[in-house]
């Protein structure tokens, strides 16, 4: 360990000491210099108004400025004489250039006219390219989202912001828990047992988004960023993000740019939204007044009355019960407040940005919350013409009170469907106790809500700094150092129950008449993550002939990551005492360590011809400790192409310029390769300690070692265009790409002959297609009134290739029949169906039941069903794909109004096709508490219909599809109001409608599957996504 990490220190200090070098061989160039003064005013073309805020800079040097608030701007710096260029850039407008010859005067005025970009060509984009390049040179695709659009809609949190405003990505939110996990996919999974997750990359530092598991809550770390302090989202999908970022970006980019301080006056800037939560949809319960069987508490008590868990009779007296909903004490309507304080400003040198945060939300469960609290600062400073040096801090702080989530006997959201809803959960006793709710020994949902305690904290710092230096002309040096380094911290208490409680999961003990010994449980776990990051860039620009230029881009970085996490857990706890310390039986113990470092250098070269045709090539060399040295080094390409025919003189020839703007095309090609995606000894034999006769001893894991497994590769190819009519005001974005990736690393079954029963190894492949369309529209554009539309199309088709004629089942604590069959989509439902006759309708009984279908599974898609002489099925039990829980397509429409300060928008996203596994509602048909149980009490079914429907799987894969009204806001803009330079209010709504066939659960946008790649679209346990409505104000000072 100390050799990967003392290594990762080597190279940042050389890194530093070549810099230093450089600085002090051009440093003495200052005296040959001499002090010019170039001042002008920069307006828009059009209405001739002057701009503030613009950024102009000379470019190939460090100096820079931003126009006043009257347009004006006054820059100064020591050059030699001779002939310049200065560029002015403005969010919305078409960058420029113009030049500027300086000799013997030392004052230079320049004013400058720039247009609106309606199209976006002139935009600067930083992912992919280090050191920036226009969108007009760019082969592939890469999507913008600025910090003012993420905001909409008060989300709260960065990637729910993103939800429906990127093409080719999936946003979905795992749950509605005030820190709720998020996934995120772009053009589909690319590994299987690895995160499918992008690379996150906030101000040049490699952020964590994992889930660390301190509590069975999936906090994703990216929770942690104030959306506030954002000023730009890039998002590169493709491959070709390899290039400039290695293959930890095999699954695409999401770099977030913070907001920076501007040349003039403290701008102070306060915002506060108010926010409620209410569940969006209460579902229906049984309320028949009868059960069957006997009573429903005492000695002989029958509350299991709807299906037999050991093939006994099922009972068909009635006995008379008072049915409640549980639902009306889980769930509250929740309140929330968002806060932020920033203040920005700056001179010629030095620019800065600070801000500080407070957010606090309540859940939709009862005794739930989440309160985050954040402070940032960045800083610019002009160290000389040549050299500009910037850094940010972000110190976050956060704490949530927690329920246990997913599938297990203390969830709030799942107790209510594994118990019979006829117990008055509120009783107590003499003495003020809970009473048991069922002979099963399940916990009483009240004493889950009041007593059972569940907490995470965190604390987290990000911190990035860099210097960029011009030392000769057309020549850029960039060196940037990250780090985020994060802790967290998870407890969980569970009170001695009064009253007899399962303990079939071995953990959280019982009442006094089944183990006083054990009643009780408490826990804690913590776990850290430190990621370092060092890159040095250089880019050369070469103007070839007046016509073609060159840009030459060498660079290396290094990363390295390290965790650490620990546990302990105890039962049998004291009166009052609710620490591992205080338990009588201290059980599991866990400490567990990893680190790994990856580095790697490329160099890609670009050319551009007359402003209008780009050609860039690269290659990559990366490298990974989690691999052996054999396969450690890989080599990846990349290739790309643009050409903007509607610059060209034979575009203007034709005569379709006048309503046909733009014509762009392009073309890319990337590798890549996954080298995390296993652990960082995960190609070793791993042992466990155990005690023999009073010894430690050492067992072996039950999978062999495999220090020849090489990394995941992929590769991938897009083609697209960009077409803008009438004047800019319709625009069409659209990609192709075709996503292969080869030699996945799966576990491969092995003799148990060879002392193991699995080995990791390359095998299979899988293989994304698919589509992305935007479309962009002004349809009405008056001097008071203006409509903006979006519409974004995403279409991806998935299959795995290669991985064996059998299938594969993964399972995990979300329990869905999760598997991988060989061309097949992946992360397939598979599992037993209902019988059918030949015209596709249910084969039932003579008792009028549903029934498995039987036969010979001689394939693993197409299996044979059997019937016997009264064609009723016979054989085994089949199996086959029975949901898919990818989508057919999902997409967005956004519309936004403007009439002089009134501002309206609407969002509504859409996910159409695909399956969920309602696990929670087929729970809930078997205690009774389901309207398909309601339907049995009142004899509209055959008594024993669930109990016929309960074990086959086919019963749970439900409807996925939904239409989704996301997001409504209202806001006005009063303007300048005495101390105030602006303010503005803010109404809305989120997911306030959905438009969905999921009778299987709260809402079909779920997965308790969390981050996992494969496992998708599971509903258990999870709490539902809530609707909300929020007020805000925003005042700048």
């Amino acid at each position: 360990m100390r050799k990967i990490y003392s290594s990762g220190w080597s190279k940042p200090v050389l890194a530093f000491g070549l810099i230093l070098l450089l600085v002090t061989m051009w440093g003495q160039l200052e005296a040959q210099t001499r002090r010019y003064v170039i001042a002008g005013k920069v307006t828009d073309a059009k209405t001739k108004e002057t701009l503030p805020g613009v950024a102009v800079r000379l470019t190939s040097t460090a100096n820079g400025v931003s126009t006043n608030g009257d347009g004006n701007y006054s820059l100064t710096a020591e050059l030699n004489p001779g002939q310049y260029t200065i560029s002015f850039t403005y969010i919305g407008y078409q960058t420029i250039s113009k030049t500027v010859q300086l000799g013997t005067e030392s004052s230079v005025v320049l004013n400058a006219e720039i247009s609106q970009d309606a199209v976006g060509l002139d935009e600067v984009i930083v992912t992919g390219t280090s050191e920036g390049t226009t969108r007009r040179q760019l082969g592939n695709y890469v999507g913008s989202v600025s910090g003012e659009d993420l905001n909409k809609g008060a989300a709260g949190n960065v990637l729910t912001g993103l939800q429906g405003k990127v093409a080719g990505a999936q946003v979905t939110q795992n749950q509605g828990d005030p820190a709720g996990g998020m996934s995120v996919r772009l053009r589909g999974i690319s590994s299987v047992n690895s995160s499918s997750d992008p690379l996150y990359i906030i101000d040049g530092v490699i952020a964590n988004n994992g889930t660390s598991g301190v509590t069975d809550n999936q906090q994703n770390r990216l929770v942690d960023i104030n959306p506030a302090d954002i000023e730009r989202i890039e998002v590169l999908n493709g491959a070709a993000a390899a290039a400039i970022y290695g293959s930890r970006a095999n699954a695409g980019v999401v770099q977030i740019f913070t907001k920076r301080g501007s040349t003039g006056e403290p701008q102070v800037t306060f915002s506060s939204t108010y926010t409620n939560s209410e569940l969006r949809k209460k579902l229906r319960v049984n309320m028949a007044p009868v059960k069957f069987g006997g009573p429903t508490d005492g000695p002989g008590a029958l509350t299991q009355d709807i299906i037999s868990l050991v093939g006994g009779v099922l009972p068909t007296n009635t006995t008379p019960v008072t049915r409640y909903d549980y639902q009306d004490y889980i769930f509250r309507n929740a309140s929330g407040v968002d806060n932020n304080f920033s203040v920005s400003g700056g001179s010629d040198k030095t620019k800065f940005y600070t801000s500080a945060s407070y957010f606090t939300n309540q859940g939709i469960v009862k005794n739930t919350d989440y309160t985050r609290f954040g402070l940032r600062a960045n800083v610019d400073q002009t160290l000389a013409k040549w050299a500009t040096f910037r850094a940010g801090l972000n110190f976050v702080r956060s704490d949530a009170n927690e329920k246990p989530y997913g599938n297990g006997l203390i969830v709030p959201v799942g107790i209510q469907w594994i118990i019979a809803n006829f117990h008055d959960i509120w009783t107590r006793d003499a003495l003020g106790n809970l009473q048991a709710v069922g002979e099963r020994g399940r916990v009483n949902p009240v004493s889950i809500i009041e007593d059972i305690k569940q907490r995470q904290f965190t604390n987290r710092i990000l911190a990035n700094a860099g210097v960029k230096l011009f030392p000769v002309k057309n020549l850029t040096v960039d060196y940037n150092i990250g780090v985020d380094n994060s802790a967290q911290e998870g407890t969980l208490f569970v009170p001695p129950y009064t009253y007899n409680v399962s303990t079939a999961d071995g953990s959280y003990g019982g009442g006094p008449t089944l183990d006083p010994a054990q009643n009780g449980f408490a826990s804690k776990r913590n776990a850290g993550q430190y990621l370092f990051n060092h890159d040095i860039n250089l880019t050369y620009d070469f103007p070839i002939t007046s016509k073609i230029s060159s840009t030459s881009q060498v660079g290396y970085s290094y990363q390295y990551q390290s965790g650490s996490s620990s546990q302990v857990q105890g039962r049998g706890l004291a009166p009052f005492v609710e620490t591992v310390g205080g338990a009588s039986t201290q059980g599991v113990f866990g400490d567990g360590r990893s680190e790994f470092a990856v580095e790697g250098a490329y160099l890609q070269q670009n050319f551009k011809v007359n402003n209008n045709f780009f050609i860039t090539g690269a290659v990559r060399v990366d490298g990974s400790s989690v691999f052996g040295e054999d396969q450690r080094n890989q080599t990846y390409l990349k290739g790309s192409g643009s050409y903007v025919v509607s610059s060209t003189k034979f575009w203007q020839g034709l005569g379709l310029s006048s309503w046909w703007d733009v014509l762009k095309v392009r073309a890319a090609y990337g590798e890549s390769g996954n080298l995390t995606g296993i652990g960082a000894y995960e190609r070793l034999n791993s042992y466990s300690t155990s005690s023999y006769l009073g010894r430690t001893s050492f067992t072996s894991s039950a999978q062999q070692a495999n220090e020849d497994v090489k990394p995941e590769r992929q590769n991938e190819f897009e083609i697209g265009t960009d077409l803008f009519f009438l004047k800019n005001r319709l625009g069409v974005t659209f990609n192709y790409y075709n996503k292969k990736v080869s030699d996945l690393l799966l576990s491969r079954q092995i003799a148990p002959t060879t002392g193991f029963t699995s080995k990791l190894d390359n095998f299979g492949s899988l293989e994304n297609k698919g589509i992305e369309l935007m479309l962009t529209g002004t349809p009405v554009k008056a001097t008071n009134f203006s409509w903006d539309a979006t519409v974004i199309f995403n279409r991806n088709r998935n299959k795995a290739t290669n991985v064996g004629a059998g299938v594969t089942a993964f399972t995990n604590s979300s329990s869905g029949p999760v598997s991988l069959i060989n061309g097949q989509p992946i992360g397939l439902y598979y599992g037993s169906y209902f019988a059918r006759d030949a015209q596709g309708n249910l084969l039932l009984t003579p008792a009028g039941l549903p029934q498995t279908e039987r036969g010979v599974q001689n394939d693993p898609i197409n299996p044979t069903p059997q019937r016997d002489a009264a064609g009723q099925p016979t054989g085994t039990v089949l199996r086959k794909v029975i949901g898919n829980p990818n989508p057919d397509w999902n997409g967005s429409i956004i519309n936004e109004l403007a009439y002089k300060r009134l501002g309206f928008r609407v969002q509504l996203d859409t996910e159409q096709g695909g399956e969920r596994w309602a696990a929670d509602w087929r729970t809930a048909q078997g205690v009774g508490a389901g309207l398909v149980a309601e339907a049995e009490h009142l004899g509209k079914v055959p008594r024993g219909y669930v109990n016929a429907n309960y074990n086959i799987e086919e019963w749970r894969s439900h409807p996925g599809h939904w239409v989704k009204l996301r997001d409504v806001s209202l806001t006005y803009r009063l303007g300048a109001i005495k101390y105030l330079k602006d303010l503005t209010l803010t109404v809305g709504g989120r997911n306030l409608i959905s438009w969905d066939d999921f009778e299987g659960g709260y809402d079909p946008e779920v997965n308790s599957g969390g981050q996992s790649s494969i496992v998708r679209g599971i509903d258990f346990g999870a709490v539902p996504v809530p609707r909300s409505f929020n007020f805000g104000l925003q005042a700048k000072f």
